[in-house]
């Protein structure tokens, strides 16, 4: 009976894992599409003042949304912004330590 249990309990959490590392992937996916595609519910929500925090973006997609949604950069904040190097290599500021 215990065996029976224990593989009740660990074969889910096994599949649950590799999930856990493509949730990371997910959500800028999902951040990318609210930022550069707003849905209609979004765009009504952001005019009446909601502000949305962004984390993690690559600087590339913040320079983008910036350049070509510009008329809702008041509801937009930006944490978190990886930057890189010519050589695709990602940097941090000396204040990021």
């Amino acid at each position: 009976m215990n065996t029976l249990i224990k593989t009740r309990v660990i074969i889910p959490l096994m599949l649950l894992i590799p999930s856990l590392s493509g949730q990371a992937i997910a959500a800028q996916g999902w951040q990318e599409l609210r930022l550069l595609e707003p849905s209609a519910t979004q765009q009504r929500t952001e005019k009446q003042g909601r502000v949305y925090i962004y984390d993690g973006l690559h600087e590339a997609t913040v320079d983008h949304a910036l350049e070509g949604q510009f008329g809702r950069i008041e509801n937009m904040m930006f944490v978190g912004v990886r930057h890189t190097t010519d050589a695709g290599e990602e940097v941090a500021d000396d204040d990021c330590d």
